[in-house]
This record gives C-alpha cells, structure tokens and sequence, in this order.
C-alpha cells in the first residue's frame, strides 16, 4: 500500500510541476494482479488510493482481465472532455 500511495503522489506532484491540474484530467484507477493470494479488497484500496470519487477497475493485466475495460472508461472520459471544449 505505501507504495501505492507514493505512486499516487508522485503522480499528482509531477502533474502539478508541468502545470496540469489532478482533478481536471481523465483518470483511472486500476487495480492489477488481483488474482494473487492475500490481496486488500477494493474497498480498503479504494478508501486509501481513490482521490476524485474515479473510476476504479479491478484487472489481472498479463490474462488481459480489466485492460480493455479501463482503456474503454480513460477513452469515454477523454472523449467527453474534447467534447465540452477542455
């Protein structure tokens, strides 16, 4: 989980430095390799990770479990973006 959230702060720290703004970009949460052994449940992950209420998806990315389905969901909300003018 720590590293996770670094991660996640990094990530927000980095956008901020070249000027993008977190809350205003599409994002997706992603939850991989949740078909290994003694994993935390979405909901303890997504209390701890989640930021802006996003999208969280649950895959196994090597099976390919959840990978087009997040694509799809970042696609939906970029689409919706360009179309209001951002």
């Amino acid at each position: 989980m720590d590293a996770n959230v670094e991660a996640l702060d990094n990530l927000m720290s980095n956008l901020k430095e070249h000027g993008y703004d977190f809350n205003k970009i599409p994002y997706v949460l992603q939850l991989n390799k949740r078909d290994l052994p003694n994993i935390l449940s979405t909901e303890d992950l997504g209390k701890e990770l989640r930021k802006k209420n996003e999208a969280m998806i649950e895959a196994v990315a090597f099976q390919g479990t959840g990978v087009f389905e997040t694509l799809k969901e970042i696609a939906k909300q970029v689409l919706t973006e360009l179309k209001a003018g951002g």
